[in-house]
């Protein structure tokens, strides 16, 4: 069954390319945060990714059927829901990147010693923006095994 995206979704897909860049990939390649996460959520740096991931919000803007899929069965679709999901969850705490100043001090009500409940909430938003990029793979994985699968040849026994 061939499942369209929705303009949602693709917004959602742009919004969460976006969003590994700016500001979660550049604030896990830069100081304290570095040396905890081992220097970014992106491997090979922001300066690999940046044009791949461009190049991809370009494609999906231009095509509208660049994000549509083959669900075979339920357990695809659940996985599909699941990597919708982990988009939705790593745009969300990129984008609470931005305001992490009133977060942690909501959280902790003091920012402590030398602003360790900043340091300590940004790792954490950090480390959950990470779920973007795992979702927008497996999405792409799902993708891939449903049009691979349409393509394969029937066998007649």
């Amino acid at each position: 069954m061939k499942l369209s995206a929705s303009k949602p979704l693709k917004w959602l897909y742009c919004l969460t390319l976006v969003a590994i860049i700016f500001p979660s990939g550049l604030k896990g390649a830069n100081g304290w945060t570095a040396l905890v996460t081992g220097g970014g959520l992106l491997p090979g740096g922001v300066i690999l990714w940046l044009p791949i991931f461009v190049w991809r919000i370009f494609v999906v803007v231009r095509n509208p059927d660049a994000l549509d899929a083959i669900v075979t069965g339920k357990f695809v679709k659940a996985l599909r829901l699941f990597s919708i999901f982990l988009m939705l969850l790593g745009a969300l705490a990129s984008v609470a990147i931005l305001f992490l100043r009133p977060i942690a001090i909501a959280i902790f009500s003091q920012p402590g010693d030398n602003g360790i409940a900043f340091f300590v909430t940004g790792v954490f938003l950090y480390l959950i923006s990470g779920a973007g990029f795992l979702g927008v793979v497996l999405f792409e994985v799902i993708r891939l095994f449903g049009s691979k699968q349409q393509d394969a040849p029937v066998s007649s026994k």
